[in-house]
Order: structure tokens, then C-alpha cells, then sequence
């Protein structure tokens, strides 16, 4: 594991555990990840509890310097993600004033008026970098909790997520990591053979991915195989893509 370019995602939200709510916070940001040379090493779902959420920080920067949180910024008293953040980093929460004039120009522009509950998802906590969300009221923020460690707090619906990812923090992390480029991909997709058979094949073929990583990947009625190699091994995911299709030459799907 990379602490370096390795990156947690906690997501918080008890309707998340219950089975109400569908979470694919950890698709969009593992694929946004990957697009730049990155990798999500880690996807943990927690309820809505300081002590839980707390322990759960504190954990994934002992692993990683960079964790994503998500969930729990809204105006309701279940809403406690920023104040479990402060109490674990001994910060105060304060007004976002760039976010509360994006919110007050929303409202405006929806004819609504501005609510103290509302005023409420402008907060974020003291010392951290406001990210606005063009998709919805609570901003997302970036905290440097200590040296070399970064925290991004999103909001958890799907669109204001990837809102905030795709407009602050992939932007950020691309920056951040000038020199770091993103995995040579291959795809195979096999059709009228299972999982295991192709297995058998490649074991009675002695076939050996040497400096490649591969992954199966089956469903309805196809198997997918990913090959993925850093750039200098090109050569290598080359020459284990040529063997592959050979090998299974009358099972592949034209591409």
C-alpha cells in the first residue's frame, strides 16, 4: 500500500447500512481515481455517529494521507458529520461565507426564502478550503488535518458527490500528483465460455501474467478480463494480451 496515492473513502449515513439508500460513492470515485493514476484503496460505510465516524478518520489516516468522507452535511439533526470532524481535530465550525452566498443565491433563484435551518449547510470547519457545489447547497471542503494528511468532505447525494469530485477534487489531486499517470488497460471479453473454464485453459496452456495484473470479471453470459500494467511494463501487458487471445481465440468477442 502507497500511504502516498492511496486513498480511503468513508461514507457516512445510516440509510446507507439499512438498505434504503443505494451508495455508489465508491464506483465514481474509484473510477475517477484510476482515470488519473490513482487508486481507492479502501470503502467503508458507517451509521450516523460521532464516536463512529471519529474512529473511523482516525483510523484511515493511520493507513493513508489522503481519505475522503461523504455524507452527513445536510440541515437536519442527523447531519452530524462536521461536528464530529471539529471534536476529533479540535476545530470550531464556522459560516463558509462563499458558500452561504452561493446558497443565498439559489434560494433566490428558486423563490424561496433562506431558512436558519438552510443557513445551516454553509458550515465547514475552521481552516479548511470552501469546494462549491454547483449541484446542490452543502459545500464540500478540504482540511489539512496536519502535515502531509488531506481530508475532502463531499456531500453524500450521487450528483452533488460527483459534483464536487469531478470540479474540486480531481482537479486538486492531479496537481498534487504532476508525475503519477494512470495504468495500461487491455479488455477481453469472452462469450459461451464460464469462469472456471477459462481457468482450465490458461492452467493446461501454462499461461503466466508476468509483470501484469489481471481480474475476471463475469455476468450475463460473458466473461470480461482486465489487464492493467504500469506504462513501463507495456511490453509486457502486450505480449500477455497476444497470449490471451490466443489461448482463447473462438471464445472472444470482436472489439
Amino acid at each position: 500500500m502507497d500511504m502516498k496515492t492511496d486513498i480511503e473513502l468513508i461514507s457516512i449515513g445510516s440509510e446507507l447500512l439499512s438498505g434504503r439508500t443505494l451508495n455508489s460513492h465508491a464506483q465514481t470515485l474509484g473510477a475517477a481515481l484510476t482515470a488519473i493514476g490513482l487508486r481507492l484503496s479502501r470503502d467503508t460505510t458507517i451509521p450516523d455517529e460521532i464516536e463512529t465516524i471519529q474512529s473511523a478518520v482516525r483510523e484511515a489516516f493511520g493507513r493513508t494521507d489522503i481519505v475522503v468522507v461523504s455524507g452527513g452535511l445536510g440541515p437536519t439533526s442527523d447531519d452530524i458529520t462536521r461536528e464530529a470532524l471539529a471534536g476529533l481535530f479540535g476545530c470550531k465550525i464556522i459560516i463558509s461565507p462563499a458558500a452561504l452566498a452561493a446558497l443565498h443565491k439559489r434560494f433566490k433563484e428558486r423563490g424561496r426564502n433562506v431558512t436558519p435551518a438552510a443557513e445551516r449547510q454553509a458550515l465547514i470547519l475552521e481552516g479548511a478550503e470552501t469546494l462549491l457545489n454547483f449541484a446542490g447547497m452543502a459545500p464540500g471542503e478540504v482540511f489539512f488535518p496536519v502535515v502531509g494528511k488531506i481530508l475532502f468532505v463531499v456531500p453524500g447525494p450521487p450528483n452533488e458527490f460527483a459534483a464536487v469530485l469531478n470540479d474540486h477534487i480531481v482537479p486538486q489531486l492531479t496537481k498534487k500528483f504532476p508525475d503519477v499517470v494512470p495504468l495500461e488497460l487491455r479488455v477481453l471479453t469472452t462469450e459461451g465460455i464460464g469462469e472456471s473454464d477459462i481457468v482450465t485453459r490458461l492452467e493446461a496452456a501454462n499461461f503466466q501474467c508476468l509483470k501484469t495484473s489481471i481480474g475476471f470479471y463475469p455476468g450475463f453470459g460473458r466473461v470480461e478480463i482486465r489487464l492493467t500494467a504500469p506504462r513501463e511494463q507495456l511490453a509486457a501487458l502486450e505480449a500477455v494480451e497476444r497470449t490471451l487471445r490466443a489461448i482463447l481465440h473462438d471464445k472472444l468477442i470482436a472489439e
